[in-house]
């Protein structure tokens, strides 16, 4: 009988991953929620902030992409990848071998921590779900496993519900676009106001509820596709960074023509990904050394690919709150 293909091997992976565990790359769930520990975040609100799992997970999958891309068209490709679904039941081993650079799982913390905190400042009371913060299943969804997306979204609203949501702040732009543009056709009753934390930090800026610092004196910033397309998440970043004091310059493709990062193809096409990503890093260049960027997915596709000594940051990176009268950072 003949062996399924490379591909097949990969989504039967990423499928089987997320519906036993609730991660496409199977981890233990302190991995998700330990950077709210100290914090102390209450479990139970009608505001939660859902971050989907994916800032927390891009470190594991830059470590697989790795691995992925060493075995792209070998022969050898197919087989450790359907041995790689042991792996499903071993979460803690997954870890171990996966072994992200630690610089980059506290850097995914300090940006959860910076963004919990901004929301705080901003006078917007909050919860956390902890080890319910389910991956979203988006992956699922893009690489058309409609059934088993629709048994992960089934399981995330009832999680999100059980912690007394109403109003679900998220902090990427696929994590958003997932919950208010495609749950609701695969969720019966779907009833939760989804927010992004760019909305809610943008209309708490304009309102002077908060004030901002910026860590940089300008940069160049990459709008994700999903965030200019889909969801037209578009000036608040910009308001965010002018009213933190940092100067927007604007690439080449930008706003609703922006020029995409190469994610998410990088779990199947990594090599594509690179290419994609350097040509988008190039336009970059041309206007500032410093790069902000929206998404997680974006910084690890522009990060993995920079060999032009291009500074790139997420946009939680760049922008503090203040203690008002204070000038330091909360």
């Amino acid at each position: 009988m003949a062996s399924a293909s490379p591909l097949k091997a990969l989504l039967e992976f990423l499928r089987d991953s997320t519906l036993r565990v609730g991660l496409p790359v199977p981890l233990p769930m302190e991995e998700i929620y330990s950077w709210a520990l100290p914090l102390r975040l209450p479990r139970m609100g009608s505001v939660i902030l859902y971050t989907g799992a994916l800032y927390q997970l891009m470190p594991y999958i830059e470590s697989l992409t790795r691995y992925l891309s060493a075995l792209e068209g070998s022969r050898v490709s197919d087989t450790l990848l359907r041995l790689a679904r042991i792996l499903i039941a071993t979460p803690k081993l997954t870890r171990t071998l996966l072994a992200p650079e630690p610089a980059r799982v506290e850097r995914a913390r300090r940006i959860l921590t910076n963004i919990s905190r901004l929301l705080s400042s901003s006078g917007v009371a909050h919860a956390y779900p902890y080890e319910d913060d389910l991956y979203s299943g988006v992956l699922l969804y893009d690489l058309g496993l409609d059934d088993a997306f629709a048994e992960v979204a089934g399981r995330v609203y009832r999680k999100l519900k059980e912690h007394g949501a109403s109003t679900v702040i998220t902090v990427d732009p696929h994590t958003t676009n997932i919950l208010r543009n495609v749950y609701p056709s695969y969720v019966d009753g779907f009833d939760l106001e989804v927010v992004n934390y760019l909305e809610v930090l943008s209309r708490a800026a304009e309102e002077s509820r908060i004030r901002l610092r910026g860590l940089v004196s300008e940069a160049v910033i990459h709008d994700p596709c999903f965030y200019a397309r889909y969801l037209h998440i578009i000036d608040e970043p910009r308001k965010i960074l002018e009213r933190s004091g940092v100067k927007v310059l604007e690439p080449r493709r930008s706003r609703e023509a922006t020029y995409c990062c190469g994610g998410p193809v990088e779990s199947v096409a990594p090599r594509l990904a690179s290419k994609i990503a350097e040509t988008r890093l190039k336009e970059l260049a041309e206007k500032s050394k410093n790069v902000v960027v929206l998404c997680p997915i974006c910084y690890t596709n522009l990060s993995r690919a920079n060999k032009l000594g291009l500074r790139i940051l997420d946009i939680a990176e760049v922008v503090e709150a203040e203690v008002p009268g204070s000038g330091s950072p909360q």
